[in-house]
């Protein structure tokens, strides 16, 4: 049963029932269908006793309520259509119960003795269970396709609606000591009485209705007839518990609001928290309104969050008024209710995203460059999350609105999306869209004896020659932790006469700085030169290094890494 308190006739039934259970498990005998005939009757004689006390015990509290309001009282008039929410609910579901009975008297199944009115064949099986599982018993997990499977939704859904109708009506408490009404429909392994390990594999639809007698399942429905009786007059009571409670008496009210900010950024949310001034304990309100509602302080004030819209901003402005609108019904001494209203305005501004960077315009590919991306209108409300296609985005650990930016090599575009946090949601502000080059490429510069060089004239046997690697003095500025080189594996040639080129000595790579170089003390080579030989130093690469110590090659031919230097005297 759905409730511990139960009549002792409805307990000797319940007893009944479960010991007839039982007895199905044995050869069934003519004198086990005769005693089951006489359970389904004698619970069908409960049921319709049971929906007449409950239609009576209704009608006697909607006229006590007709009472008070003769007297002026109408404190409790909306109890009057609870009763009638509940009695039509409990008749629509005892209905369909009932209607599953009749179907049992169909000559398909177990046919109408006429004589008698009661079932033909009792120990119809095979018509009967078709009839509850359907012709496919193993769908739905082995709950069948049939009407056994509608009932158990049917008894379930029930259930569910008497929990939620006694929580409101009680004020959020349940019955059964706050366990609420218990299911009605319970299979095998959460039976207690099912003690076979077999059967408490099964499902409550087949474990109810296989092979069972069709009279034992007319015995079955009425039981759930009378059990949804049982929980409807439980909720009948807590109503007419409500009679008689005592009263209270305000004064004044007024609907007050509070809003966090009457300004808000187009896309963020709008909060305003909503209260009434003077309030009772016995005079909650009721709040409605434009946006979403939470409740808080046990229901006495309501926050509201609101969608900025830009749809509210005019073409060409930065700016526009949304309105918003409260409704709260209080309840009054004499049953009626009091209905107040607020109907405000906040302003939406558009979000400006205001970026400065050395390079605003564009972005240099595999370089750190640092923006600063703020949205003035929000300040401190503002909590910023950068992300960005083709490109990697580092938020600075010092400021939360400076970012590093370093695009992918190769790409030629990147768009940053520009979001903030705000209640524990991601907002989106809008996007940047740039443009992305590779860095501007260093020069390579010749030196003898630090004058620069013009790659034509002789050079001195005994000077010295420097190669360096000069950066774009913009790009270097711009981005100084991206504009370092370095030098890769050079090597000293020399061309005598018609021979190739052979190799006379190989330096060290050059260190990891801002303009490397490389340095060739042509005494070391005195003896292997003849005027009008010609001396190459030859570079296998130039990297430029990043501000991650991530070395990117640079775009020089092999042409351009090899210079030329004529011996002179």
């Amino acid at each position: 049963m759905a409730s511990g308190k139960l009549t002792p006739r409805q307990k000797m039934i319940n007893l009944m029932y479960l010991v007839l259970t039982a007895l199905l498990a044995l050869n069934v005998s003519a004198e086990v269908l005769q005693a089951f005939q006489n359970l389904a009757d004698s619970l069908q004689n409960t049921a319709e006793q049971f929906q007449k006390n409950n239609h009576d015990l209704g009608e006697s509290i909607k006229a006590a309520i007709q009472k008070e309001i003769e007297t002026g009282s109408r404190k409790n008039e909306p109890l009057i259509e609870e009763v009638n929410r509940v009695r039509a609910k409990t008749d629509s579901v005892a209905g369909k119960l009932r209607e599953y009975a009749i179907a049992l008297f169909d000559e398909k199944i177990a046919g109408k003795d006429p004589e008698t009115g009661r079932l033909k064949r009792l120990d119809e099986r095979e018509n009967n269970y078709r009839f509850w599982m359907g012709k496919n018993d193993a769908a739905n997990g082995g709950r069948g396709e049939g009407k056994a499977l509608e009932m158990h939704a049917l008894l379930d859904t029930f259930i569910s609606w008497a929990n939620q109708t006694y929580a409101r009506i009680s004020g959020g408490k349940l019955p059964n000591a706050g366990k609420g009404f218990q299911d009605l429909v319970v299979d095998p392994k959460d039976n207690p009485y099912v003690k076979e390990k077999e059967s408490k594999e099964k499902t409550w639809e087949y474990f109810t209705f296989h092979m069972t007698p069709a009279v034992a399942n007319l015995a079955v429905i009425y039981k759930y007839v009378n059990d949804i009786y049982v929980v409807e007059a439980e909720i009948l009571n807590l109503i007419k518990s409500k009679l008689g409670q005592v009263t209270f008496k305000i004064d004044s009210l007024v609907l007050v609001d509070a809003p966090r900010s009457e300004i808000v950024v187009a896309g963020m949310k709008f909060e305003t928290r909503v209260f009434v001034a003077a309030t009772s304990s016995e005079a909650k309100p009721q709040f409605s309104g434009t946006g979403s509602m939470k409740l808080e302080g046990g229901g006495y004030t309501a926050v509201f969050s609101i969608p900025a819209s830009a749809r509210v901003i005019p073409a060409g402005q930065r700016k526009g008024k949304q309105e918003y609108s409260v409704v709260a019904r209080i309840p009054k001494a004499d049953g009626s209710f009091q209905e107040l209203r607020l109907r405000k305005t906040f302003e939406v501004v558009k979000p400006e995203i205001v970026v400065t960077s050395a390079a605003v315009q564009l972005l240099y590919a595999e370089c750190g460059n640092d923006l600063n991306i703020d949205v003035p209108a929000l300040g401190e409300l503002y909590d910023p999350v950068v992300t960005a296609d083709n490109a990697q985005v580092l938020q600075s650990k010092q400021s939360k609105k400076k970012f590093r930016v370093v695009p992918r090599g190769g790409a030629k575009t990147c768009r940053l999306n520009v979001q903030t946090r705000t209640a524990g949601q991601l907002v989106n502000l809008g996007s940047l869209d740039y443009k992305v080059v590779p860095p501007p490429r260093p020069s390579l510069r010749v030196f003898v004896n630090n004058d620069p060089y013009n790659g034509v004239s002789p050079v001195p046997r005994t000077a010295t020659v420097t190669i360096r690697v000069v950066p774009d003095n913009d790009f270097a500025k711009s981005l100084p932790e991206d504009a370092r080189y370095i030098i890769d594996r050079p090597e000293v040639k020399v061309v005598k006469g018609l021979a190739g080129a052979q190799t006379i000595g190989t330096l060290p790579s050059s260190r990891v700085a801002p303009s490397p170089f490389v340095r060739v003390d042509l005494t070391d080579y005195a003896r292997g030169l003849q005027p009008g030989n010609v001396l190459y130093v030859q570079f296998s690469d130039v990297f430029r290094v990043n501000f991650q110590n991530k070395q990117v090659k640079q775009d020089f031919s092999i042409t351009e890494m090899t210079f030329p230097i004529t011996i002179g005297k």
